[in-house]
């Protein structure tokens, strides 16, 4: 078995992940459906994304009917498929349930959690970005503001949606994923987000995180989660959900600076 480059693995995840929670348009679409806008404005639509973008680099060197083979399998990981699955969870919640997702989503609370993301999302490989990520190493944050970023962490699913999405890639396309990848992707998360937050105040990540860890969120996400494919099987469809993925456009945002001094 090939090694999954355990690098790019982490690089591409946390990108394509962070460029899903940030893809903002169809959230705030007036013209979307409820269903719509809470699988977009949730974040999880975007896992195909991360699925097609992780496997399409580790087949940069097979030829094209070898390629199509190996993404046939993880046609259960499409767009559409993912969104027929979602779309039908939905109709599992009660009107109130749904009303009180779109408030969430919508909350310019999650606005300014994404515009972090976003920010972050453009500065991973500039000098600011590597400085800080050394400094972490050597001078982390405060213990209790490390714990503050966890918990955001740990209930937006980051992390759990990322390792999934790892190991379907790595069962599809018959590679092996080098041990310990799990913690490696916690460890690579929480950085990404230590960096994105580092001048948001304790009181904003706090309350950013009891909007993800509403009730009504935690079981979407918990739900939805569920619904994911299981590591990927061999299909006998074409591939063409996956290739003709669009993609999550990143839009430009204006924040508000704050002090380092709120870390």
């Amino acid at each position: 078995m090939k090694l999954l480059s355990r690098y790019r693995c982490l690089t591409l995840l946390i990108v394509a992940f962070t460029a899903l929670l940030t893809y903002s348009g169809l959230a705030y679409a007036v013209d979307a459906s409820a269903s719509e806008r809470i699988i977009s404005g949730s974040g999880v639509s975007g896992i195909s994304t991360q699925v097609r973008q992780l496997a399409e680099d580790q087949l940069t060197e097979h030829s094209g009917s070898e390629k199509r083979d190996r993404l046939r399998r993880l046609l259960p990981w499409s767009p559409v498929a993912l969104q027929t699955s979602f779309t039908q969870l939905l109709e599992s919640f009660t009107d109130e349930e749904v009303a009180r997702l779109l408030e969430i989503v919508d909350d310019s609370l999650m606005a300014r959690g994404r515009l972090m993301e976003d920010t972050a999302l453009q500065e991973q490989g500039t000098p600011e970005y590597e400085r800080y990520m050394q400094r972490l190493a050597t001078y982390p944050p405060a213990v209790s503001r490390v714990q503050r970023v966890e918990r955001l962490v740990s209930v937006t699913r980051m992390a759990e949606w990322l390792i999934h999405a790892q190991a379907s890639v790595s069962d599809a396309l018959e590679l092996e994923l080098s041990q310990g990848y799990e913690a490696q992707t916690r460890d690579a998360v929480l950085d990404f987000m230590l960096y994105a937050y580092r001048r948001v105040s304790n009181a904003e990540v706090d309350a950013l995180t009891r909007l993800w860890n509403d009730a009504v969120m935690q079981r979407w996400l918990t739900e939805a989660f569920a619904a994911l494919p299981d590591p990927a099987r061999p299909e006998s469809a074409e591939p063409d959900l996956i290739q003709r993925e669009p993609g999550f456009h990143i839009t430009g945002w204006s924040s508000q600076s704050l002090s380092d001094s709120e870390r």
